[in-house]
């Protein structure tokens, strides 16, 4: 079989592109680290990569929510914790009201006006909201206050409902991202609409203070009060167990990204010293081609002669 000089041509053409071709592959792979720089590189390979890459945005997602989340608790804790303190002063305040035999007239005004602060505060922290305006305690009614005040019948009721919204935190995993104030201070909102009973009581001028109803009006304002901080202590407990959850599935999340991103390394990353042998053999082999090429076009049949 006789091979034409424009046949040799082409074939050490082809060579020599071929051989340029894949160092020029190489280099770029070595630029950018990346061993598949196309999906038909390594299909196989390529689709693990990006079923890896989806698990990891999830992930991503997932450290956000449980970031948010537990910012969100905290704000509910440190609330409640406040809201426990607050109650616990009513309650000296109460104890102290309720010997009646010994308080002057100076005594109760002084100790119903401290009283009227504290219900005030227990109701800012009830109504309190995130940073982005949503009322934390009103289940997932978080545009409108938790408790609100009705002039008309003189008592405290909820206006949010007892629904609790929920953040994606780990794959199939829902965590409550709040408690609600029907939790914390039951539906007839008790410990609060007891307080303002005595802050009234007490601040009538007419007010007998020695009238034995006196006492047991206290008495059941106190008993409300002190189921209410059972409630507000049972929802710190409940807080303070989620950010223990939370802590536990941040973790457990880290560890799969890690391995995550070693899967990935492994299916992606280049293997820089097999990759400089590759280059290296190619850089010979096209050395190799362009010398061959040049002695046979300096072949004719001219210089035999």
């Amino acid at each position: 079989m006789r091979i034409t000089n424009p046949q040799i041509t082409a074939l050490m053409s082809n060579s020599m592109s071929a051989s340029s071709a894949q160092i020029g592959k190489l280099m770029q792979q070595m630029a950018t680290g990346q061993r598949m720089m196309l999906p038909s590189d390594d299909p196989i390979a390529s689709v693990r990569v990006m079923r890896v890459q989806r698990e990891e945005a999830s992930l991503e997602q997932y450290r956000k929510n449980i970031a948010n989340l537990s910012s969100s608790l905290s704000t509910q804790e440190a609330n409640l914790t406040a809201t426990s303190d607050a109650m616990l002063s009513a309650r000296d305040l109460l104890l102290w009201a309720a010997n009646v035999g010994a308080n002057a007239e100076e005594d109760v005004a002084a100790m119903a006006s401290e009283l009227e602060v504290i219900e005030s505060t227990i109701l800012s922290f009830a109504n309190v909201r995130d940073e982005e305006g949503r009322y934390l305690f009103s289940g997932t009614l978080s545009d409108r206050p938790a408790v609100t005040f009705d002039a008309v019948t003189g008592t405290y009721g909820l206006t949010g409902n007892d629904k609790h919204r929920q953040a994606a935190v780990a794959n199939g995993v829902l965590v409550d991202e709040n408690v609600t104030a029907a939790t914390v201070y039951g539906p007839g909102v008790d410990a609060l609409n007891g307080l303002h009973e005595i802050v009234q009581m007490l601040k009538d001028p007419a007010l007998d203070i020695t009238d034995p109803t006196v006492k047991a009006r206290i008495d059941d304002a106190l008993g409300k009060l002190d189921a209410g901080h059972g409630n507000v202590l049972g929802a710190i407990t409940d807080l303070g167990g989620r950010q223990n959850s939370l802590s536990l599935l941040n973790g457990s999340n880290e560890e799969v990204s890690l391995v995550n991103q070693k899967t990935e390394g492994e299916l992606a990353r280049l293997d820089y010293a097999g990759a400089a042998i590759d280059l290296n053999n190619y850089q010979l082999s096209l050395q190799a081609t362009q010398k061959t090429y040049l002695k046979i076009n300096q072949l004719s049949l001219f210089g035999l002669l």
